[in-house]
């Protein structure tokens, strides 16, 4: 199966140290782009995948399959023609209401957000109603380690990132607090390996942060939000386990 995928976000060309401001160094401005290649790493070896981006969204239409993860970038034309091909739509953060956009959830088989709360938020707008997909993570991408007595804050430097917030709650609660923004990801892994708490109160939806998911992997106790997707219940590596299968069982059997 020959399978477009759809999306602006495509890691940069050459990873940089120095990003604009709000963006993650490295290869991958934030986590949409990692959320892509995560899954792609996962493709069975009888699907073919050749990436698309926005503005040459024609090219989907000669393929087997379509997956659309990023619709920012597409206009009202583009996606009300893609959505006649009824792909799979798996947008990875909060969408901005358009009836084009709308039609394009509606036709999607299926239409899948982030989590199950994220799917409340498409919901509200849109009316439709959608499964989810967390992505995949790797269970072994962090270890436990001795746990410190200080509470942890990693993520973009970016104001809806809650960075104030968990500076507000570490003072009331009297715990020290250690902030990671624009360090490699190793080095956020490592501290959330030694952190008693791991603290994310975002000031807007975050579909589901990928950092509470390694941050219970890494056994933190989590400080966060209704704001925050949270992954589904039962064992996490179970639940982490389910996510690959289930996107890729969406994909070939709506082909």
């Amino acid at each position: 199966m020959k399978l477009a995928w759809v999306s602006h976000h495509l890691p940069r060309a050459v990873p940089t140290d120095n990003p604009p401001t709000g963006l993650l160094p490295g290869l991958y401005a934030g986590g949409a782009e990692m959320a892509d290649d995560e899954v792609l790493a996962t493709t069975p070896p009888d699907v073919e995948v050749h990436r698309v981006g926005p503005h040459d969204w024609a090219q989907a239409m000669d393929f087997d399959r379509i997956v659309i993860t990023g619709t920012d970038l597409l206009t009202d034309d583009a996606m009300r023609t893609l959505a006649t091909r009824h792909p799979l739509v798996w947008p990875h953060h909060q969408q901005t209401p358009a009836q084009a956009r709308r039609e394009l959830f509606e036709s999607a088989r299926p239409f899948l957000t982030r989590s199950q709360a994220h799917s409340v938020v498409e919901k509200s707008w849109s009316g439709v109603v959608s499964q989810w997909c967390h992505g995949a993570i790797d269970p072994d991408c962090v270890t436990p380690g001795v746990k410190e007595p200080f509470a942890l804050w990693a993520g973009r430097d970016h104001p809806q990132k809650g960075r104030i917030n968990a500076r507000i709650w570490a003072q009331r609660n009297g715990m020290p607090l250690r902030e990671l923004t624009n360090v490699p990801r190793a080095q956020v892994l490592d501290a959330m390996a030694v952190a008693e708490v791991f603290v994310y109160l975002p000031k807007g939806h975050d579909t589901i942060p990928r950092t509470l998911i390694e941050a219970e992997l890494a056994g933190c106790r989590i400080v966060t939000n209704a704001d925050a997707g949270r992954r589904d219940p039962g064992p996490i590596r179970d639940v982490l386990a389910a996510q690959i299968t289930n996107f890729w069982t969406w994909t070939k059997e709506n082909a």
